[in-house]
């Protein structure tokens, strides 16, 4: 467990010197996830990082640490493609690798790929879609993870709507529910985040704070 620690913070550490433009920590009272239904209630370490989005090819890395005995949680490092850049954005992507571990599980590795794409409808308006396609490498599971989101921006306030549906082999029905992630810029390098998610399938309802410090 230790050696997994210190692998991926050898990688975050790395990647903000190759070319990057965006780097942080963010402390969390929950562990945010792709896919509101997996975010954790407990608190985390999340870091992130990543290269130069201006250019074709991105790199891009999430982690996630439970706070508690500096446990791994979730890991995903992502490379991008971008095949339109223009006011209609089209992206895709593959997880190279990704895994997640709770308190308690088996490590489960699992193989991603993802499509985005983004249309900017004004200055502070976008309209977002994700779709992910996940396989279980070492454990059976079949994921397609769709949503929509809609991203305005308030001079220092950001907010992301977000609708979803899972189709997954884990589950006899498909979840699906809203998100609300809003964003503050508190300072230049310091913003604070909240993220709600409330399934409309089950009584799942998550809310999560955090403070994230960029560098």
């Amino acid at each position: 467990m230790k050696k997994l620690v210190l692998r991926f913070l050898i990688v975050f550490l790395i990647i903000p010197h190759v070319h990057s433009q965006y780097g942080s920590i963010e402390l969390n009272t929950g562990g945010f996830s792709f896919i509101p239904l997996f975010t954790s209630n407990k608190p985390h370490f999340v870091l992130r990082a990543g290269t130069n989005d201006t250019k074709r090819f991105s790199l891009n890395l999430i982690n996630l640490i439970m706070m508690d005995r500096f446990h791994p949680a979730n890991y995903s490092l992502i490379t991008r493609y971008k095949l339109v850049d223009k006011k209609f954005k089209l992206k895709i992507g593959i997880q190279l690798p990704g895994y997640r571990l709770f308190e308690n599980e088996d490590y489960k590795a699992r193989h991603v790929e993802e499509l985005r794409a983004s249309l900017s409808i004004n200055p502070k308006t976008d309209l977002l879609f994700l779709y992910l396609h996940a396989e279980g490498k070492n454990f059976e599971m079949i994921n397609n993870f769709y949503s929509l989101y809609l991203k305005k921006t308030f001079k220092k306030l950001i907010t992301n709507s977000q609708f979803y549906i899972l189709f997954t082999s884990l589950e006899p029905n498909s979840p699906y529910g809203i998100a609300q992630k809003i964003s503050y810029q508190l300072k230049e390098k310091i913003s604070l985040n909240f993220f709600i998610n409330k399934s409309l399938t089950s009584d799942i309802f998550n809310k999560t704070f955090g403070i994230q410090f960029h560098f």
